[in-house]
């Protein structure tokens, strides 16, 4: 996620100047243009509805991604995933790099930070994707998506930025929705099993075990994927805190994107074989598409994503972004024909809920700082 106020990449290349207008940019006209003021107003109201498309579009192809990865997962281990996503970032940023004739490596003042956020959100995304690889695919999305939480928290360490009590109740209800989806053996007893009719005592005995050991298995598995998950927001905390950061200083969203590619093929190489084991060749054309498709829809994403903090304001901007979550329902029915709890509905209601409110509440007070400030400059 860039800052809002850079160069948004690709979509506006060559565009009006009015498609660049950051949107926390309020015109304000004198009275002998009213016109054009309406104009202006129109204007941006029209790029404010086309950041939304473009934050829409971006949740559907990151989601798609999230399928992809939670497919190809089963076969491949899930850093090999990130490396080839790093690779599938890093040439097409390059490329995108020179088409919009500016340097993929940045300025020197701002190389190591950015070094830094291409480490923090690939760290973030290998968390992700082995969540991905072990927990259903709405319930990883889920919990991933603490990541405004934690940005906010971090955000008001760091950047001393505001952290109201509002956003503190709902990060903590917001909690409560991950554990709803997480549903720990402790506070969720899984049903008692039952042990087969046939076989004799032994052979039911056996049979019993083996499926209290494969249960107990299951239970840690999905305990360690929803705290995989939970570092994964972290990390991608981390990542936007150092993007707000950069932000500041002055770096295209592209070269936010290529550092990001670099960074996470010497990450996801270095955790492959340190902790998975080591490369796994893909089998098959199906596995290669999938793969190739999952990096080139992550591109697209980002670049979606990019425009869209570009023109939308940031509170119904993100509320867009939410429907990451909504479109990981759809695929994880639709496609994967796995039918979510109630539980897990509950816990993702809370969590979009809560990350939303957290959102427009960021939003008014942003907008409420910009109208002092406009009051301030006129009383003057």
């Amino acid at each position: 996620m860039t800052n809002h106020q850079e160069t948004s990449p690709l979509l506006h290349h060559g565009t009006s100047a009015t498609a660049g207008v950051p949107y926390n940019t309020t015109p304000v006209a004198s009275s002998a243009q009213p016109a054009a003021a309406v104009a202006l107003t129109a204007d941006q109201r029209h790029q404010e509805t086309k950041g939304l498309i473009y934050m829409t579009l971006s949740a559907f192809f990151f989601s798609f991604m999230s399928l992809l990865v939670s497919l190809t997962a089963k076969s491949l281990p899930s850093f090999e995933i990130v490396f080839f996503r790093g690779v599938i970032q890093t040439v097409l940023g390059v490329v995108a790099c020179r088409y919009l004739n500016i340097s993929p490596f940045g300025q020197k003042g701002v190389r190591f930070l950015l070094f830094c956020r291409g480490f923090a959100g690939s760290c973030g995304l290998g968390f992700f994707f082995y969540a991905l690889s072990v927990l259903p695919l709405a319930d990883a999305t889920v919990i991933f998506f603490l990541g405004p939480v934690f940005t906010a928290i971090l955000a008001r360490i760091v950047l001393k930025e505001p952290f109201t009590p509002l956003d503190a109740l709902a990060s903590s209800i917001s909690m409560v929705g991950v554990v709803l989806v997480a549903k720990p053996s402790v506070l969720f007893p899984p049903s008692p099993i039952s042990s087969p009719p046939s076989g004799g005592i032994e052979g039911g005995e056996g049979s019993l075990m083996m499926a209290l050991l494969q249960r107990q298995e299951e239970d840690h598995r999905r305990l360690f994927g929803a705290l995989s998950a939970l570092c994964g927001a972290m990390c991608s905390a981390v990542a936007y805190v150092l993007v707000r950061k950069i932000g500041k200083q002055g770096a295209h969203s592209m070269q936010h994107v290529t550092y990001f590619g670099v960074v996470s093929c010497f990450v996801s190489a270095a955790g492959l074989y340190v902790m998975q084991g080591g490369y796994v060749a893909p089998e098959g054309n199906l596995m290669w598409t999938g793969v190739l498709t999952l990096g080139v829809s992550a591109f697209v994403g980002q670049i979606l994503l990019n425009s869209g903090l570009q023109l939308a304001p940031i509170g119904p901007g993100t509320l867009m972004r939410q429907n990451d979550i909504v479109f990981a329902f759809i695929f994880q029915i639709t496609v994967q024909h796995e039918q979510p709890d109630l539980f897990s509905f509950l816990g993702a209601s809370l969590v979009m809920i809560c990350t939303g409110g957290m959102a427009l509440n960021k939003w008014r007070l942003e907008k409420k700082r910009v109208q002092l400030e406009l009051q301030q400059a006129n009383s003057e």
